[in-house]
């Protein structure tokens, strides 16, 4: 089975520095996170900008939305922070299913469970799928109340799962939230490993069909890490000259008729764009 490649979208903590109240600031996050969802990225990478950190909140909320509906009361506590999260839309992709039914699940069907009661490995383990009750997990590991975990059913009668790892997974199953003090450290470790880094600026190439098709063959069967500026500072205010050289630079907005464009507005533009090129085969 071929490893499903990283798919990174990097954004600065002063995402919300210009919203006016919590409510704005969770819609503004909440598109970046169906961003990720339409265009598979299965990474959201917030990284420090001094002069406005919201990282904590930001991460709250995209952990919120990625969360399937039928675990979130297990898997995320009730905070005054989240009083808006019910202005979001769902994200519907498969590891949300509407399904609830425990007689139309199928053998090899992946869920995204938590762990409910575990009192040793094997039939000691139980987990919350999101039916009507909770099913035994098949392991030889233990596992903590209230640990979420990827499984699959490899039984109907009866209804058991198996743990299963994110790569084994062959379909788009979300994505994950990480936290970066300093994203030119976080660039530089990624171009070690070969990601194929793209740096989005009104002051890059204009994208041009010659240009996406040159990114096409150059990201070939490498991960790709995309960056967004601030709301205030382009991302040249977070790297150095050296750093901008070696990445791909792109106005993906090259005629914008606005005086600014809005960081998710950004986002949705560049990847839908990129969605063009198939960088991850």
């Amino acid at each position: 089975m071929t490893v499903p490649r990283e798919r990174a979208i990097l954004i600065p903590s002063s995402l919300n520095m210009e919203s006016r109240d919590r409510r704005e600031s969770t819609l503004k996050v909440g598109q970046i996170a169906r961003a990720a969802a339409v265009f598979q990225y299965n990474r959201i990478v917030i990284y420090r900008d001094p002069e406005h950190n919201d990282s904590r909140f930001m991460a709250m909320v995209l952990r919120y939305m990625d969360t399937p509906q039928y675990l979130r009361k297990l898997l995320i506590p009730r905070r005054e922070e989240l009083r808006h999260v019910g202005l979001l839309p769902p994200l519907r992709t498969a590891h949300h299913p509407i399904n609830s039914k425990s007689e139309s699940l199928k053998i090899g069907e992946f869920r995204v469970g938590v762990v409910v009661e575990s009192v040793g490995s094997d039939s000691g383990v139980w987990v919350e799928i999101g039916i009507n009750r909770p099913i035994p997990l098949r392991t030889g590991d233990s596992y903590s109340v209230g640990q979420r975990l990827n499984v699959r059913i490899f039984s109907q009668q009866p209804l058991a799962a198996e743990p299963v790892d994110p790569k084994d997974i062959p379909h788009y199953w979300g994505y994950e939230t990480e936290i970066v003090e300093s994203l030119e450290s976080y660039l530089a470790a990624k171009h070690e490993l070969g990601s194929y880094v793209v740096l989005t600026s009104r002051y890059g190439k204009g994208l041009t069909p010659e240009i996406l098709s040159n990114m096409g063959h150059t990201g070939y069967k490498r991960d790709l890490a995309v960056v967004f500026g601030s709301p205030s500072r382009g991302v040249d205010a977070f790297l150095s000259k050296e750093s901008m050289d070696r990445y791909e630079m792109i106005n993906t907005i090259p005629h914008q008729g606005t005086e600014t464009v809005r960081v998710e507005e950004a986002v949705f533009a560049t990847l839908a764009l990129l969605n063009l090129v198939r960088l991850e085969d």
